[in-house]
């Protein structure tokens, strides 16, 4: 089973292996970062170095993307069960439902606490998430999730109704309504509604991409010869009506993204100063990397004045970046293509199946979103939003 999975495990592997060997002792190496010289003239004795500036961020960003992959590669063995499938999908999705009423609860009482932990009230969704760039992506996430579980309740109605009279097809659609289908489309839209509160340029558009790409996907599924998505004309419709929902939506709850995306674009010139700065890292560390996750430490010398108020730049708010600075570019280029693997693979995986094609869906809109998502935030280096991706992966 795993062997379908090859490819992009091997790829994957490769490059978290040399995260391992960065932070190996390596003596006085020239391979090592010359902070451990530097330190070891400090202290007048001779220190042990290591290409990585600090091995052990190093390790534990290892044991992270580690432990999303053993998510991913476990959804993937459990859901060669259509129902083990289903199961782990939909309780995703219930409890994504649960943390998006939660994050409505919590924005409309001006609540100052994230349970029982201090945390002041932004005006902005961020359920269990401190920072609203992560909360939307999560939410964003769960919005593909439950539109593929909507598009796939439609697509089960329209294909028994296709040989139907109207009145029958409006009373399958009624109780259909009544089900499962009005029960998918009403997480659907609490989902979008969390994901529009939390007030994200990036996560919002993005979705919205996504999302869009999704219904695509189901487009020219549905255009192929002998391979329709089934329903015709009908199909067509249910696909117009969730775009409109979508749009209906956002018009009814994303006026405050609209006024910010006039005001100020998708970026702050300030972030986009960080990314030429992190560049400039990148090329003093273009083939050995400064350590897997040591973005912080590194950072300290190139920041300057970047942001004088600022007494602490932990991430570059683009995971690219931080990649490619962390593994340097051989390594970071074999992550890279294990990711785009596993998108191929769940593309590919759509337009070949003919039954729970949904799942494929899902994951390959999750690919859009987190790769978008990753250009202006550090959307996987939050562990919830990394093994919800790797989730979505295996399923797909």
């Amino acid at each position: 089973m795993i062997s379908k999975l090859s490819a992009p495990v091997v790829l994957f592997g490769l490059g978290l292996l040399w995260a391992v060997v960065q932070i190996l002792p390596l003596g006085s190496s020239t391979a090592g970062h010359p902070a451990w010289q530097v330190a070891g003239e400090a202290l007048g004795r001779d220190i042990a170095s290591s290409i990585s500036i600090n091995p052990s961020e190093t390790l534990w960003a290892i044991l992270r993307y580690l432990t999303a992959a053993a998510v991913l590669l476990s959804v993937y063995v459990l859901a060669r069960s259509a129902r083990n499938a289903q199961i782990i999908l939909r309780t995703f999705v219930i409890l994504a439902g649960l943390a998006a009423l939660y994050g409505l609860t919590r924005l409309s009482l001006s609540l100052d606490k994230i349970l029982w932990f201090d945390e002041p009230d932004t005006g902005y969704l961020t359920s269990g998430f401190i920072n609203r760039n992560s909360a939307a992506t999560y939410f964003g996430m769960a919005s593909l999730a439950s539109l593929g579980l909507v598009i796939q309740q439609a697509r089960t109605i329209v294909q028994s109704t296709s040989h139907d009279s109207g009145r029958e097809m409006v009373r399958k659609l009624s109780l259909a309504m009544s089900g499962m289908l009005g029960f998918d489309l009403v997480l659907f839209v609490l989902m979008f509604v969390s994901l529009l509160a939390t007030g994200s340029r990036g996560g919002i558009s993005f979705t919205v991409l996504a999302l869009f790409f999704m219904l695509l996907l189901y487009g020219m599924k549905m255009a192929m010869p002998g391979r329709s998505a089934g329903g015709g004309p009908v199909w067509v419709v249910s696909i117009l009506a969730i775009a409109v929902l979508m749009l209906g939506v956002f018009e009814l709850s994303g006026a405050r993204l609209t006024g910010r995306l006039l005001n100020r674009g998708l970026e702050a010139d300030t972030r986009f100063e960080a990314y030429a700065r992190t560049l400039e890292a990148v090329r003093d560390y273009l083939y050995l990397g400064s350590g897997l996750g040591t973005f912080q430490d590194v950072f300290t010398a190139y920041r300057l004045e970047l942001s004088p108020g600022r007494h602490v730049w932990d991430k570059a708010h683009n995971d690219y970046l931080e990649l490619l600075l962390g593994l340097g570019l051989p390594a970071a280029i074999l992550v890279l293509l294990g990711f785009a693997g596993v998108f191929f693979m769940a593309t590919r995986g759509f337009f070949a199946r003919r039954r729970d094609a949904h799942y494929a869906a899902i994951a390959a809109a999750a690919c859009v979103l987190i790769s978008l998502h990753s250009l202006v935030d550090f959307s996987l280096q939050i562990q919830a939003n990394a093994l919800a991706f790797a989730l979505l992966l295996g399923l797909g």
